[in-house]
């Protein structure tokens, strides 16, 4: 599998035939996406964030759409809910991987790969534990 950041495109390769081509999303500026050659070393289906997501006040009211649970403060009676990362395939152990999210075409994450919510769960269903990866 190719990540590429340049053209903000996936590519799936049965040996040197390319089986799917899609969309993705990779870091912005103050979170880019690490290059590098990887390897898939979790894949779980229904994963949410512990870092990123929605930090919600005791009345339900969101009170920080873009929540980071390692700087904002949960108020009493609040909670913090984490971004949903359907279709996860992790590349580091420090929180980097590829999952279905928002796909604007341009660097708009906090440093994962997203990918199109039609083609990432195909891409997930034909990679293994150990499937390499190259973001470039």
């Amino acid at each position: 599998m190719i990540l590429d950041l340049k053209t903000q495109r996936g590519k799936l390769f049965n040996g040197d035939t390319v089986v799917l081509d899609y969309p993705i999303s990779s870091g912005r500026s103050s979170h880019p996406t690490p290059k590098g050659k990887y390897a898939i070393l979790e894949k779980i289906i229904d994963k949410k964030s512990s870092k990123y997501g929605k930090v919600y006040g005791a009345s339900g009211d969101v009170v920080e759409s873009d929540g980071d649970s390692t700087k904002h403060t949960i108020p009493e009676g609040g909670k913090f809910v984490g971004a949903p990362m359907k279709y996860w395939m992790r590349l580091t152990w420090d929180g980097v991987g590829h999952h279905i999210g928002t796909v604007p075409r341009y660097p708009a994450s906090h440093g994962c790969i997203r990918g199109y919510s039609k083609a990432v769960p195909d891409v997930y269903a034909k990679v293994r534990l150990g499937t390499h990866v190259t973001v470039q």
